[in-house]
């Protein structure tokens, strides 16, 4: 009988726990495609305003609501960067990697959060200094976990796409691998159709920037046509998204 009870209170605890991590979830997904609309619009400052409600987030159980913050926080190293303010970057960048760290060690198994990391470690490198080796190195160290994880995932193929593009020659820089990398993130994206690719950390990003690059890789090859697709594409995606609208000349 004592079993039975203990039996019916449990579940009942967790039918009333269910529609709660269902708001959080939808609470994640939203804050997240507002930070994804404000960095492909260059709003660095109500970006910041948006990461910085997510604090808690940063200091969280649950590994999805460690990544959420953690993907924030890379939105504003990449705007930072992009500003030249280094201060901001590492900043930006060790609360991103910091949380990320938390996140993997709850779930040994969180391919994208590995992937996440890599490309926050990856930024890091790309502001130089005494660091540079010990970020990059890292960054690739992040990524072999993910892609031993899950080698499918188009954002862990667009994640190691930048990582390979970008990375210079003498440490296995690429850019023909890395084009390779974005036209089959890209490709994997629009597989999906509608349904969108929220990933494990329920977070929907990388599409519209998988078709900006295969585009800018179109571009360099001499294939203005194809690049044009790529580019529309983008816009598709995130209409908001001002280098894809730029590199049409809008």
């Amino acid at each position: 009988m004592k079993q039975q009870l203990f039996t019916s209170l449990l579940v009942a605890t967790l039918l009333s726990m269910a529609p709660l991590a269902e708001l959080r979830a939808q609470e994640i997904s939203a804050t997240a495609a507002r930070a994804q609309s404000l960095y492909f619009a260059g709003n660095a400052a109500e970006l910041a305003k948006l990461t910085a409600s997510t604090a808690a987030w940063g200091k969280s159980q649950n590994p999805r609501e460690l990544y959420a913050h953690a993907y924030l926080q890379f939105r504003v190293l990449q705007l930072a960067i992009g500003g030249k303010r280094e201060d901001d970057a590492e900043k930006a960048g060790d609360a991103c990697i910091g949380a990320l760290d938390a996140a993997v060690k709850r779930d040994p198994k969180f391919a994208e959060a590995f992937a996440l990391q890599s490309a926050c470690y990856g930024y890091l490198a790309n502001l130089g200094g005494m660091g540079a080796i010990r970020n990059g190195s890292r960054s690739g160290k992040s990524m072999e976990a993910a892609l031993a994880l899950d080698a499918r995932s188009p954002r862990i193929l667009l994640v190691d796409g930048f990582g390979v593009y970008f990375r210079p020659k003498f440490v296995g820089g690429d850019k023909g691998k890395g084009c390779t990398r974005f036209r089959e993130a890209a490709a994997g994206f629009d597989a999906a159709g509608a349904a969108g690719v929220p990933g494990q950390g329920g977070i929907d990003w990388g599409a519209a920037e998988a078709h900006y690059w295969a585009g800018r890789c179109a571009r360099d090859a001499g294939d203005p046509a194809t690049a044009r697709k790529f580019f529309e594409r983008a816009l598709v995606i995130a209409p908001d998204f001002l280098a894809a609208s730029k590199a049409l000349g809008r």
